[in-house]
This record gives structure tokens, sequence and C-alpha cells, in this order.
């Protein structure tokens, strides 16, 4: 393999490894507040003895997220210099942002939120988490602003082979940027939801009968509920946003050749470049041009158009199919869950042990989800401006190989540690919770 592919395939591990932290972390800060001012209102202690093991979920996701994402940030100068020197003037401040308006607020007011519970007051203690829930948000915020802007660039000119900027409000709130940010916000919401049902779930199959268990668990089940039909309805006008604006992705999606009406819904195919065609196809007729033009006539555009110009097929249509097979799960979980928890005060096996194998769906269909977006995006790198290939670096192919087996074998590592610290966090939740009396639920 050569630098590019290799380079491409290092920059894939580290934002993979990445991204299964902060996913956590900008949703759970906000559940984490909701458990404080519940805790506040009510003087129920189910409230707090649940945010006491969620914050220890936060710490852990924050550090790892912390630790990666320098790691990432170091590869733009030694593997893909030609990015910094084509769009610096743009993604430098956008970064800058991030730092000066997100990081600093939450590495000031993290430490209160972790360890200042017995020695600051209740109001300053509030306070410190909510500030770091708006850190996390606002984190996110600059970095899709940066990764929508590489998909739908406004506001710049160039001089010289160069990006400088003429509109920051047109490169910040950019075509793509409120459906992008909006996806994942609530992306995040659904992995929150599912990893506290999930692992509530495990927890209360094993005894652990505690009144904190089943307070997250039931606020996992109604976030799961309310957010999955609202992913649903964002990820469409997401959709039509990049029917408009990168119609070669959409046709990649939907393993459409031609442009045509009628397109159906591919449930299942197997696209083979080289014929230009799909085998195997499973379908439903005139479905992907009934959800992309809200017509079963409408024309969806084909990659028979975008020739040496469109992604690669076979990895984004497969990864849009494990995000919305995963998706459509969640969606039928919560809302079965939230009709249980409605009809009956208890939850039965079947429905917890159904929770169980989805604790970490979100981080699955949220890495599906990235593929679509990020190989949908080749062959460009800042779309219409920098292609990938015209950004890597001249390192040779071999010390990248060998930069990226550590990453790897890393990355392989502190995944498994994180997992097995989970487990351990509630193993030793179920022994303090057998240790405490049990609140009754109001």
């Amino acid at each position: 393999m050569d630098t590019l592919l290799l380079s491409r395939i290092q920059f894939a591990a580290n934002i993979s490894f990445h991204i299964l932290f902060p996913v956590i972390t900008i949703a759970l800060g906000w559940v984490l507040l909701y458990f404080k001012l519940r805790a506040r209102v009510s003087g129920e202690t189910r409230w707090m003895d649940a945010y006491r093991f969620w914050v220890k979920v936060f710490a852990l996701s924050f550090a790892l997220g912390v630790v990666s994402g320098i790691t990432m940030s170091f590869q733009f100068g030694t593997n893909w210099p030609g990015y910094m020197e084509r769009v610096g003037n743009i993604a430098g401040p956008l970064l800058a942002y991030e730092v000066l308006t997100a990081f600093f607020l939450e590495a000031t007011f993290v430490a209160i939120m972790l360890f200042g519970m017995s020695r600051v007051p209740n109001w300053l203690h509030t306070l410190a988490t909510a500030l770091v829930a708006i850190g996390t948000t606002m984190s996110a915020f600059w970095i899709l602003v940066l990764n929508s802007w590489m998909h739908t660039p406004q506001g710049f000119e160039l001089r010289d082979g160069v990006a400088h900027a003429t509109d920051w409000w047109a490169i910040i709130f950019n075509p793509s940027m409120p459906y992008r940010f909006a996806h994942m916000l609530i992306a995040s919401g659904l992995t929150v939801a599912f990893l506290m049902a999930g692992l509530s779930a495990w927890r209360r199959l094993r005894g652990d009968r505690s009144a904190a268990v089943m307070t997250a668990l039931r606020t996992g089940i109604v976030m799961a509920a309310v957010l999955g039909p609202t992913q649903l309805v964002v990820g469409d006008l997401h959709g039509l946003n990049t029917l408009e604006h990168q119609p070669a992705k959409v046709a990649a999606m939907e393993g459409n050749w031609q442009t045509r009406g009628h397109v159906p819904l591919l449930l299942f195919a197997i696209p083979d470049e080289a014929a230009r065609e799909n085998r195997f196809e499973i379908a439903i007729p005139s479905g992907a041009s009934l959800i992309l033009k809200h017509d079963s006539a409408g024309v969806v555009p084909g990659l028979n158009d975008f020739i040496d110009e469109h992604p690669p097929v076979a990895p984004v249509f497969f990864a849009f199919r494990v995000m919305v097979g995963i998706g459509v799960m969640m969606i039928g979980l919560g809302l079965t869950g939230a009709w249980l928890l409605w009809r009956r005060r208890d939850l039965p096996g079947w429905y917890l042990r159904a929770l169980v194998p989805m604790t970490f769906a979100g981080w699955v269909a949220t890495l599906a989800g990235w593929y679509v977006t990020e190989i949908g995006r080749q062959p460009w790198l800042v779309h219409g401006v920098l292609t990938t290939a015209e950004a890597v670096g001249p390192v040779p192919a071999g010390n990248v190989a060998l930069t990226l087996a550590m990453y790897l074998l890393l990355y392989v590592g502190l995944l498994a540690a994180y997992v097995v610290t989970l487990h351990r966090l509630a193993r030793k939740g179920e022994g303090e919770a057998a240790r405490r009396p049990v609140p009754q639920p109001a």
C-alpha cells in the first residue's frame, strides 16, 4: 500500500477511536446536569446515586477523548501538510475557537464536577456540571463547523491556490452545518440512552434492585423513545441537504448507477464498480425516489454521472445500511420500552435481555454514519477545493505503516480496558447498592 492509502487508514483509525468518547460525553454531560437538578428539586437520593455512578463513566470517557484528540491533531502536520497549506487560514481559527471557547471551559470546571461534590457549595457544583455540559456541546459545535465546511465550503476565496476567509458567518453557518450538528447531537443522545439502558438492564438482571439503577434505566428508555423518531426526521432532512450539495455521495449511499425516476430502495445488494451495476438486489420499488424526492417518480442522480469523481461505492453503501438498521432497532426498542413503562411499573426480563446487547449500539451506528460522511466525500478532502491526494505529505510508506500498527495495538488495548472498567464500575455499583438502604421511588 502507498503512503496515501496508509495515511487515510491511519487517520480513519484515529478518528474512529476518538469519536467513541465525545459521542458519550456530549450528551452525558446534560444527563448528569438533569440528575443533579432532579436531586436538588426532589431531595431523593436515587438521583444523586445515579449521578455518582455516571459521573465516573463521564470522567473515563472524557480522559480518553482528550488523549486521542491530541494524537489526531498531530497528523495534520505529519501526514497531511497540504491541508493546512491550502485551507489553514480557515481551519486554524476554527480549531482555535474550539480550544478557547470549549476545551478551556471543560478543563477548568471538570475538576470541580468530578472531585468537588463535598468540597464546594452545592450551587457551585451544579454550575460546574452545567458549564462542562455547555463546553462539550460547544466543542462539538466548532468541530462540526469545520467538518461541515469541508463538505459544503462557503465564504472564502482562493488566492494563489490558498483559501482566504471573506465571510466568517457564511463559513460557520455553511449549508450543511445545521443538519450535521443536529444529527450528531441526537446521535450522542441515543448513544448515551442505550449505554445507560443497556448497562442498567445488565445490573438489574444480575439482581441489583436499587432505585438508582431503575432511575438510569427509565431515563435511558425515555431518551431513546424521544430521540429515535426525532433522528429519523433530522436524518431525512440531512439526506435531502446532501442530495442538493453532494449528489455523488447520495448515489453511492443508494447504490444507484443511472440517473432516472422510480429508483428502488435497495435493502440489500452487492455493488460491482467494475461492471457498474449491483448484484443480488433486494429492493422496494420506487422507494429511494419516494424518500429522496417525496415522489415515487422523482429523478435521483446516478453514479455514472460522476465517473472518476464519486466515492468508493461499497463502503458507503454498506455503512449507510448498518447505520439505518441500528437506528430502526433503536426506535423499536425505545418505543417498546416507553410503552412498557407506561403500562407497568417494572420491565419484563425479555426486554431487559434485549437491551443488553444494544449497550454499545450507538458506537456502531455513529461509526457507520461517520464512514458514510467521510468516505462519501472522496476524492475530495475539501469538496471542490482540495483532493485527498493533494494534501498527503511525503512520509515514507514504511513509517506510516509502523505508526499505524502501533496505533491499532494501543487503541485495541485502550478500548478493551475501557469496556472492562465499565464492567467493574457496574459490579462495584452493585456492591455499594447492596450496602445502602433502597429508597422507595416517588
